[in-house]
């Protein structure tokens, strides 16, 4: 990791980053489990108490900064940049001791994320990503360098919250996506999905209805690494997407083409709201 990076603000909150990741490794064997509007949507006790963590560190270094948080209000709505955090993203995994597992932190200002962690608490890894600063990977340089064709390609994905009600309008999607690729796969931390892009593990990676907190400081890694990142307007994903289609740039017209080109007549709506389709 270069001397610039190490300058950004985020490295200020780090400590907390690794404090949250111990706490949550710690309290897995007496977590307490609720439910969120979903049923399938769990929240623990350990989600809880690493967000206080990083949501005091956040206030006590950058006082006048907004923050953004899967489990709570928003903090400083006004504030002319944002943290965003999700203090626990694979929670269902982390429930039934399965080890992909992730805490995100982004800074998004100018309507962009600028500087993003991904810290992945099993393997003690720490994705990091600047804006024209590049991806790392425990500091070291992260490019995306696999070679592969579509129909080669390992795809992870997630399945919605609302798949009960809705799970004909991702059928069409899916189907296409395994006939077409080497394989599917479906791990549970969307945040550690993308940077495995950049990592070289996964080749692609699509979900629908993400919150800003899941994928997008992983977005910015697969980017700076040399990978692609789209949402639903074939935009670099934001606040508002409803679709995140990623991948590296090898396959990525040819992977976003499929996924446009079987997205269920009755999703449209719904994606793409009151666009033009």
């Amino acid at each position: 990791m270069s001397e610039s990076t190490s300058q950004f603000d985020i490295h200020k909150l780090k400590k907390a980053v690794l404090e949250s990741a111990e706490l949550i490794k710690d309290l897995r064997k007496d977590i307490e489990v609720f439910s969120k509007d979903q049923n399938v949507d769990l929240v623990t006790s350990a989600d809880f108490q690493s967000e206080k963590i990083l949501m005091d560190a956040i206030k006590s270094n950058f006082p006048d900064d907004g923050i953004i948080s899967e489990e709570s209000e928003i903090h400083n709505p006004n504030s002319e940049r944002f943290w965003i955090i999700d203090p626990l993203d694979g929670t269902v995994n982390y429930a039934n001791n399965i080890d992909q597992v992730a805490i995100t932190l982004m800074l998004f200002e100018d309507k962009e994320p600028k500087q993003a962690f991904v810290y992945d608490i099993y393997n003690d890894i720490l994705y990091e990503g600047y804006k024209n600063f590049g991806a790392f990977k425990n500091g070291e340089q992260l490019k995306v360098s696999k070679s592969i064709s579509l129909d080669k390609a390992i795809i992870a994905t997630g399945f919605p919250y609302d798949r009960n009600e809705f799970s004909s309008d991702y059928i069409p999607t899916f189907e296409a996506v395994l006939k077409h690729t080497g394989g599917i796969r479906r791990y549970g931390s969307a945040a550690l999905d993308v940077c495995w892009i950049a990592d070289n593990k996964f080749d692609g990676y699509f979900e629908f209805f993400m919150k800003p907190w899941d994928t997008l400081g992983a977005c910015l890694i697969l980017q700076e690494s040399g990978g692609a990142a789209v949402d639903q307007n074939q935009n670099f994903p934001n606040l508002d997407s409803k679709l995140v289609i990623a991948s590296n740039q090898i396959i990525h017209k040819q992977f976003q083409k499929l996924i446009f080109e079987n997205l269920n007549e009755s999703i449209k709506p719904r994606i793409f709201e009151n666009e033009v389709y």
